[in-house]
């Protein structure tokens, strides 16, 4: 159990790097990802919805824990990263995940591929997943300066 907790940190981080890489690829490749439009909404409901199974295992096995992610160091500051994990975290991110999960699947099934579409749906991902990292953390982010 301790091993699923202490990967936690990805129920945020899934769905921030899936839209992270797409937000690349399409200032890239604007015109190509502009038609690939299905790939990429396969690719980041996907991520929402991993984060979200994730999230709904941990609340069935009761996972409590609070942990630190390790320091790192930028820009002279050490940055730590303190998450809270308990019911409630657990609750709101399920919830959050399957408003997230019927905000994309309506938006592929409603709204035209259109110039804007990819940008939106990452938009809307990169969105989702901010809110997982706000549900998980206890407080902001700690800087320590030098």
């Amino acid at each position: 159990m301790s091993k699923l907790i202490n990967y936690s940190f990805l129920i945020p981080l899934i769905p921030l790097l899936a839209s992270f890489i797409i937000a690349i690829l399409l200032f890239s490749f604007n015109r190509t990802m502009n038609r690939l439009s299905k790939p990429v909404s396969f690719l980041l409901i996907n991520s929402i919805l991993l984060s979200t199974i994730y999230s709904g295992f941990l609340f069935y096995r009761h996972a409590n824990a609070k942990f630190n992610i390790q320091p790192f160091q930028l820009f002279n500051s050490d940055f730590i990263i303190r998450f809270r994990l308990d019911q409630s975290a657990e609750i709101f991110l399920i919830l959050s995940g399957l408003i997230a999960l019927a905000l994309m699947l309506f938006s592929y099934i409603k709204l035209p591929r259109n110039k804007g579409y990819v940008m939106y749906l990452n938009l809307v991902c990169s969105f989702f997943a901010l809110l997982f990292f706000y549900a998980l953390s206890t407080y902001s982010i700690n800087i320590i300066s030098f």
